[in-house]
């Protein structure tokens, strides 16, 4: 009985680790208004590959580039997303003041990309 019991915490624990690490390779994200009004993007994993490895430096960096207007404004950044997606499960990025409309701000391209890859697989700035 003992034996049974172990066998299935260890069964249990193993596939624990396994959902828990496993690679993100697509993100959806949400222009919405915080608890202040400001407009933010709200990035979120939701695609994953099933090979599991740990998130250190050189393998498990996740980015995104971000281009959109704010009042015709252009803006185009790289964002990293990693310490917030393996933190929080999200990343929560600031777009515009509450006093912006929401037909004022234009989410053009929201592209994720993979910063532990190499360089020539990064997407190019070219939103505009």
């Amino acid at each position: 009985m003992k034996l049974i019991k172990l066998f299935s915490f260890l069964t249990i624990l193993f596939f624990a680790f396994q959902a828990n690490s496993q690679n993100i390779i697509g993100v959806k994200s949400e222009l919405h208004q915080n608890e202040y009004d400001n407009w933010v993007l709200t990035i979120t994993p939701n695609q994953f590959d099933g090979y599991a490895t740990e998130t250190t430096k050189l393998d498990g960096v996740y980015a995104v580039l971000l281009c959109y207007t704010v009042k015709g404004k252009e803006y185009q950044k790289y964002t990293d997303c990693t310490n917030d997606f393996v933190k929080e499960g999200e990343n929560v990025i600031h777009i515009a003041s509450s006093y912006k409309k929401r037909g004022e701000i234009n989410i053009m391209r929201v592209q994720f990309f993979r910063r532990d890859k190499p360089r020539e697989t990064y997407p190019a700035k070219d939103c505009f």
